[in-house]
């Protein structure tokens, strides 16, 4: 429950939630060929662009702290 918790304050779980029914409801629109609305193509690409840029951030401070580790260590 507490991984739960974390990712649901990193809004994970619910950017990931989002984007499930989102690219769901445009699947399903492609599906039974209605046209897809150009609002709900650019929303399902804002919910996976924030997903991906929040993955990216965490990476990029992972990395940089990587770094901080390794200047720390060198100069001893």
């Amino acid at each position: 429950m507490q991984w739960f918790r974390d990712e649901f304050a990193k809004s994970n779980i619910i950017s990931g939630a989002l984007a499930i029914v989102i690219w769901g409801v445009i699947c399903y629109l492609a599906v039974v060929q209605s046209p897809i609305p150009d609002l709900l193509t650019a929303a399902g690409m804002a919910v996976i662009s924030f997903f991906l840029g929040a993955k990216q951030g965490v990476r990029s401070g992972y990395t940089e702290a990587l770094h901080d580790i390794d200047r720390e260590q060198g100069s001893r």
